[in-house]
């Protein structure tokens, strides 16, 4: 008894822990020239977005192809992924892996791949060469934000901090924050102020609940550290 008691409690504990999310992903294509299949990946050579732990391809159907599933985040609040179509179904996840390894294939500059996040949403591809600017025509809330932040990080003139100032309870304005932070540093604290903001003027503009939360104080915490180089 005793020992099915203790399984009983190990299996609460670890269900506990998983944060298990649900994706439904779609795409809408208006052109399918060198297009018969779909792909969906958590690879890529990027560590902290890197997953090995999907990898599917599905035909493309008249135009549409759809794919379903479950990811444990394992603490974390979000998951990257990408989205990429080809002609051939044959391609494996050793041969992906190879190439994103050897930088072949490159997270964010290939033009027939979309990056985004696993969530529900429908993407509408024009085309083969155009599926890395492809639109969100349904959900995909945290993938438009994600959008918005590489937006912002890359025209500067702090329109990170209006990033953040819109979305202040978002966890990828958090992780904005964080990177920003993680890239600090006191040869280029003006250069950097200028470009995005000061870690401090950007961890203000956080929801209180993120600031109190666990990662919020630890984040607090490089802050303080970073302002005293």
């Amino acid at each position: 008894m005793k020992k099915y008691l203790f399984i009983l409690l190990v299996f609460i504990a670890s269900s506990a822990s998983a944060q298990i999310t649900k994706f439904t992903i779609k795409g809408v294509i208006a052109n399918t020239d060198s297009i018969k299949y779909a792909y969906l990946t958590t690879l890529s050579q990027q560590v902290p977005i890197s997953d090995e732990k999907i990898f599917m391809v599905t035909p493309v159907v008249d135009g549409k192809f759809e794919f379903n599933g479950t990811f444990d985040l394992e603490g974390k609040d979000y998951q990257y992924a990408s989205v990429f179509v080809e002609e051939r179904g044959n391609i494996s996840k050793e041969e992906a892996l190879s190439k994103f390894r050897n930088l072949i294939w490159v997270t964010g500059r290939r033009r027939n791949a979309r990056l985004l996040v696993l969530e529900n949403l429908t993407l509408s591809i024009d085309e083969y060469g155009k599926t890395k600017v492809s639109k969100i025509i349904e959900g995909g809330i945290l993938t438009k934000q994600d959008d918005e932040y590489k937006m912002a990080v890359r025209e500067g003139g702090r329109q990170l901090i209006s990033f953040i100032k819109k979305y202040p309870n978002s966890p990828i304005s958090y992780y904005g924050v964080k990177e920003t932070t993680s890239l600090f540093d006191a040869a280029h604290r003006d250069k950097f102020t200028s470009l995005w903001g000061s870690p401090s003027e950007l961890f203000n503009e956080l929801s209180t609940k993120l600031q109190n939360s666990k990662q919020g104080i630890e984040l607090k915490k490089s802050i303080d550290a970073k302002a005293k180089l």
